[in-house]
């Protein structure tokens, strides 16, 4: 995805606070830079914060966006002034299936795996979306969600296959960051249950629970998840 997806959060907290939406490497505007590892995705949040001069943040992500904030609070707990992980978790497993499907799912055109994906198949849809989500929603989501290489978008989920923080986590615990961890009641990506298990392991943080959202609560129920993290910010 890109940061297409948060522009309405740009739109209801700045210029109140100060809001930055980078487009990870490979994705939306911005070009590749190395290999495609959560790692890589880390530093590259690292290079926008230390070209900003922001000292600290409260950093918001997104499924694997939120394997990036997690793994970026690990690396510099003293720069993380908050997370907010929503539809993510400590662990990320995508099965064999959900693999395939992908595999199926984005086109290849002229360009092989070099072919920007534009729109999210719908395959990956049925996926992603609450079954009570609107289908004109929907549809004008599915039009501009993914926006990368058809490579950088099965390594991005081949990326979050790898990632677990999990034992990790008890020493993050001990920095006392306020987080925030969000889950979709529908979520079939990331199930309530697995965000449940991150919780558990981060003493002090908040879980809410979305209803009537799937893997994509920010866009499914835009409302309820800033009515949540406005709280939160507050």
């Amino acid at each position: 995805m890109s940061s297409v997806v948060w522009m309405d959060l740009v739109r209801r907290f700045a210029p109140a606070r100060r809001v930055v939406a980078p487009d990870l490497p490979g994705h939306g505007q911005s070009d590749r830079w190395h290999e495609i590892s959560i790692d890589g995705y880390r530093d590259a949040v690292g290079t926008v914060c230390a070209t900003l001069k922001l000292s600290r943040a409260i950093l918001v992500g997104h499924s694997m966006g939120a394997a990036v904030a997690l793994s970026c609070a690990l690396a510099w707990p003293e720069r993380v002034a908050g997370l907010v992980l929503l539809n993510g978790a400590a662990r990320l497993p995508v099965s064999e299936s959900v693999m395939a499907l992908l595999e199926r799912s984005l086109p290849t055109g002229p360009l092989g795996e070099k072919e920007r994906i534009d729109r999210m198949p719908d395959a990956l849809a049925e996926l992603s979306f609450s079954p009570s989500t609107p289908a004109d929603l929907r549809a004008r989501w599915q039009a501009v969600l993914l926006a990368a290489e058809r490579e950088v978008v099965l390594d991005d989920f081949r990326a979050c296959g790898r990632f677990d923080v999990r034992e990790q986590l008890p020493g993050l615990a001990t920095r006392r960051i306020p987080t925030l961890l969000v889950s979709g009641r529908d979520d079939l990506l990331v199930p309530t249950g697995a965000v449940a298990k991150t919780a558990a392991l981060l003493p002090g943080s908040r879980h809410v629970v979305i209803e009537g959202s799937g893997h994509l609560s920010h866009l499914e129920q835009p409302t309820a998840f800033y009515t949540h993290l406005e709280e939160f910010l507050r």
